[in-house]
């Protein structure tokens, strides 16, 4: 049974949203702060995370790294009403699946969650990807950055990969490719040139490297 994981502080809509998500079968912990669905996560594995992005304490945002220390694959939606393309990206930048806008529908809601479910399923099912090491090596935006220039040239040498991302520190340039190389994410090809894995291109394809 899918396990949801809903902090939100309305009590109502907390109330009905607990109702949708049981009729539709999923087993779900109800909280009211972000604060109580971390301690949460601490005691019991879930498979996704509803949060709402304004309560009082952290926000919904704030809460996810913490939530990833202890789940690593959790997927996570934020919820607000407050949705501006602004709201979204930087959701999006600090490792949210998906932003889901209030009011919404309940069937938005379940498509919502299914989507971010399969995609999560999708990278967890990699038996050549380790997800603390891929959520490690994602969580700078220098390497995030590499994987999309990647993407975009195929091959590139240190000088130019380093020139592209914008990082005049070699060293610790040297250093974020070693954690994206550790991940298997990118590798050194026999021209000596950096090149995305297979892994690294699916990571790029299913996950949100804003």
């Amino acid at each position: 049974m899918i396990s949801i994981l809903l902090a939100e502080d309305d009590d109502e809509l907390r109330r009905n949203m607990v109702e949708v998500l049981e009729l539709e079968g999923y087993q779900v912990t109800a909280v009211a702060s972000a604060e109580a669905a971390i301690a949460k996560s601490e005691l019991q594995q879930f498979d996704i995370a509803l949060l709402d992005l304004l309560m009082s304490g952290i926000t919904g945002v704030e809460a996810i790294s913490y939530l990833r220390q202890h789940q690593p694959f959790i997927a996570v939606v934020i919820i607000t009403a407050y949705a501006t393309v602004d709201t979204a990206v930087d959701a999006m930048k600090k490792g949210a699946d998906s932003v889901l806008t209030k009011p919404f529908k309940s069937l938005d809601l379940i498509v919502t969650i299914k989507r971010s479910l399969a995609e999560k399923q999708m990278l967890k099912g990699r038996t050549d990807l380790d997800p603390d090491l891929v959520y490690s090596a994602l969580a700078n935006p220098y390497r995030r950055k590499s994987l999309k220039i990647l993407a975009a040239h195929h091959s590139l040498k240190f000088m130019d990969l380093c020139r592209l991302v914008d990082i005049e520190d070699h060293t610790k340039f040297n250093f974020h490719l070693r954690q994206l190389k550790k991940a298997g994410l990118v590798m050194k090809n026999e021209q000596k040139t950096y090149i995305l894995t297979n892994a690294g291109q699916f990571v790029l394809q299913h996950h949100n490297l804003n």
